[in-house]
């Protein structure tokens, strides 16, 4: 059996994705070109739609995307959507104009499907027993909490590092007032879960603003080190509130394309960390497109359809 190669489209609120991976015959895979787009989309919705301009900016992306695949041998293409899209009220014109232009057709991903995936793509990357995933994505934030490995509660929340910055207005320089609102609408927001009260599990931060807040962690410390504390992280929060989003671009480890939203996610790593009374964050380097491959790549087990 010759090796696969599979592209994965992953459109979700900040980002749209593609990471294309070779397969061997044995299910071992590994990504061997990436693209991404900061595409914001949440910051195109109109009255609870997705504007023209940001259907528009999809296709694009797409018609971009398809391009790199054509100059490879691609056997299959999985592609997805999360809060951007589920969260429209247009979601059927977005995927049927998507499909009318680009061919592409576009699974949308429930609520559950994406804590599901996130929680399935970091499981056997990790040696714990019991622990919580956070993946805060631009417009919705998963949580998981799983026992002896076992997911065994999730919740999605209809906010993230995009949406918040905008709701708090967090503009060029963040001020005390702004950074204490924020904390006290999450502790609102995560004490509404009984199960995250004073589990004291440790936190598995998922996707690009928990590798963003490690990198910083890394450069910083000259470290290869995928474990912070509370009070490295917090240290971290203070730095990068005392600076202006400009001046943030100095910051080794952070991306220029996350310094405006990356205050908002760690605050939310931190609030959670609250909750859970836990003073352990782990990031992972494994995302939710590891999780929809491992299942594509079961031979046994339950199926989440996506595939």
């Amino acid at each position: 059996m010759k090796n696969k190669v599979v592209a994965l489209i992953d459109m979700g609120s900040n980002s749209i994705r593609l990471a294309i991976y070779q397969i061997d015959c044995v299910g071992h895979y590994k990504e061997i070109q990436k693209e991404k787009v900061a595409a914001r989309l949440i910051n195109y919705m109109e009255n609870g739609k997705l504007s023209k301009e940001g259907i528009e900016l999809v296709i694009t992306t797409l018609k971009d995307f398809q391009r790199t695949m054509n100059s490879l041998e691609i056997d299959e293409l999985i592609a997805f959507a999360t809060a951007a899209i589920r969260q429209s009220s247009n979601q059927e014109e977005i995927l049927t104009e998507i499909k009318k232009q680009t061919d592409i057709s576009i699974k949308l991903l429930s609520e559950y499907q994406e804590a599901y995936y996130g929680y399935l793509g970091v499981i056997d990357s990790i040696e714990l027993k019991d622990g919580i995933t956070i993946d805060i994505g631009g417009g919705s934030t998963e949580i998981t909490l799983f026992h002896k490995r076992n997911l065994v509660e999730f919740f999605s929340f209809p906010f993230g590092a995009v949406s918040l910055n905008s709701k708090f207005a967090f503009g060029e320089q963040v001020t005390t007032k702004q950074l204490g609102e924020l904390r006290t609408f999450l502790l609102s927001q995560f004490q509404n879960l009984p199960w995250l009260a004073n589990v004291n599990y440790p936190i598995i931060g998922i996707g690009g603003t928990a590798r963003n807040l490690g990198r910083i962690y890394q450069k910083a410390q000259h470290t290869n080190e995928h474990s912070l504390t509370f009070d490295d992280i917090n240290k971290i929060l203070l730095e990068l509130s005392s600076l202006s989003v400009e001046e943030r671009s100095k910051i080794k480890g952070l991306s220029k394309k996350r310094k405006d939203i990356i205050i908002p996610g760690i605050i939310t790593f931190l609030t959670l960390m609250e909750v859970v009374q836990t003073r352990h964050f782990i990031f992972s380097e494994k995302s939710i497109r590891d999780g929809i491959l491992k299942e594509k790549l079961s031979v046994s087990g339950e199926q989440h359809n996506i595939i």
